[in-house]
């Protein structure tokens, strides 16, 4: 192998055990995709799959071997046996390239937590057989040569090297979903992969909020936007990738501490531990219930991980969240 070869990269931001974990494994997702070609996934539309659709009448010209003689028998009258089509799917994942991304260490660090499950995602869909889009925000940019999707070896390689580059300085959200979405091929699957933890820092105007989700204006804006792109029958998932100390904020202690924005935007903070975590811990829980909140209420699903659990059972987590199956209690916690 060389070091052109997707298994190669992949392999770069894949733990052993994740990779061990997706033998024998398949990507579903709860939601019909329309690929135009034969795939893996229940689809929008009639055709050869194992799934029973209904009847409908003969007409002359159809195929007599799906002719439902039962039925026939039955009801004084032919029709045909329809199944689902199984078709292809497009997954375009949407990442979070910011310095806000850079905190933790080893696999626990955030963006290296997130690239595992993304390459994890990636690599059951190229083996099915579906296709790959990949868009990326960082340094106040956005990155979207790969954004319309496509299978193959270089689409994987392309989106195993773009999981490997270091965060650094803001992913402004709102361009970068209003960028992709005219790309997205019909009823994909669109991932974004991200803390959400102040999204929209970009031209964000202080105190305006949004009062029915008590989110910041332009937040509760980003979600009508992925509101939409779910109403033109596309899946959408945000997949939280959390630190444990932004949970908690273990520093309780009569410690000076100064508190900087990696990503350059907000100023810094200084207090002393106990006086900051009790304030922190108020405001935290009270956003991350609205941006839940905000999310459930659009149709949206918000799925969130900590990157302290092991990265195999986060894993399998996603994908029964993918699956449309309801997270455990304590996940959502």
């Amino acid at each position: 192998m060389t070091a052109a070869d997707p298994d190669t990269a992949l392999a770069a931001v894949l733990p052993p055990e994740l990779r061990e974990l997706l033998r024998g494994r398949v990507l579903r997702v709860g939601q019909a995709v329309w690929g135009g070609r034969p795939g893996r996934h229940l689809a929008a539309r009639a055709g050869a799959g194992d799934v029973f659709r209904g009847h409908r009448p003969y007409v002359p010209g159809d195929d007599l071997r799906r002719l439902d003689w039962r039925a026939a028998a039955r009801d004084d009258r032919f029709v045909l046996r329809q199944h689902d089509a199984e078709d292809v799917l497009s997954a375009v994942f949407l990442l979070d390239g910011s310095g806000g991304m850079s905190y933790g260490t080893g696999i626990e660090r955030k963006s290296t937590y997130a690239a595992a499950l993304v390459a994890g995602l990636a690599s059951l869909a190229a083996r099915q057989g579906d296709r790959l889009g990949l868009a990326s925000g960082g340094a106040g940019g956005v990155e979207l040569q790969q954004a319309r999707p496509q299978g193959g070896a270089r689409r994987l390689l392309a989106l195993a090297e773009a999981l490997a580059r270091p965060p650094a300085g803001i992913c402004p959200w709102p361009r970068l979903v209003a960028a992709v979405g005219p790309q997205l091929a019909r009823r994909s699957l669109v991932v974004l992969v991200s803390d959400f933890l102040d999204p929209c820092a970009e031209g964000q105007v202080p105190g305006d909020m949004a009062e029915e989700t008590g989110l910041p204006a332009a937040e509760a804006g980003l979600l009508d936007e992925l509101a939409a792109l779910a109403g033109r029958g596309h899946a959408v998932v945000l997949l939280q990738v959390l630190h444990r100390d932004e949970l908690e904020f273990p520093w309780s202690g009569r410690e000076l501490l100064r508190l900087e924005d990696v990503r350059r935007v907000r100023p810094e903070v200084e207090g002393l531990g106990a006086s900051l975590r009790a304030a922190y811990l108020q405001r935290l829980g009270a956003y991350l219930a609205a941006f839940q909140g905000g999310c459930l209420g659009r149709g949206l699903v918000c799925h969130r991980v900590v990157t302290d659990t092991p990265v195999t059972a986060a894993f399998l987590g996603l994908l029964r969240a993918l699956q449309g199956e309801p997270a455990p209690e304590e996940a959502r916690a």
